[in-house]
């Protein structure tokens, strides 16, 4: 019976945030086109602003690798994100560890790893959105 109790408003909670998705789902998009949602400027490759259709059959956007580097730029903005909405509860868990440890030496431990842990996925999460512009600006592109 508990489970149940706890299972209906998860599974109405779960539901209301999947509804925006479902909505947005149900209008057309263009098969031929593809909206650029990033502003992002390369030599050898022409894109239109940012929010903005690419068109398929244009002959003067290369929209096939527009649409691929924009993709690109919104997934690993997705990741980086989620990597620091976890690295910040990872070290607010770690704080909560070591606060509520009452002098018990294994909680210190585990809540000074939860933080260390946390601050190695921050550094990790940083490089890996840094490194990338870091080249850009090196190679000039």
């Amino acid at each position: 019976m508990k489970k149940s109790i706890l299972i209906i408003p998860i599974a109405l909670i779960m539901f209301s945030l999947a509804m925006p998705v479902m909505t947005s789902a149900a209008q057309d998009s263009p098969a031929t086109k593809c909206l650029i949602t990033e502003d992002f400027d390369y030599d050898n490759i022409t894109c239109p602003a940012a929010n903005n259709y690419c068109d398929f059959d244009s002959d003067t956007d290369d929209c096939a690798m527009c649409c691929t580097v924009n993709t690109i730029l919104k997934t690993t903005n997705w990741i980086f994100l989620g990597v620091m909405a976890i690295s910040a509860i990872m070290a607010i868990l770690g704080g909560y560890f070591i606060l509520t440890a009452g002098g018990n030496a294994e909680q210190v431990t585990k809540g000074r790893d939860y933080i260390r842990n946390s601050i190695i996925g921050l550094t990790v999460a940083l490089l890996a959105n840094a490194i990338p512009a870091i080249v850009r600006n090196v190679l000039g592109l």
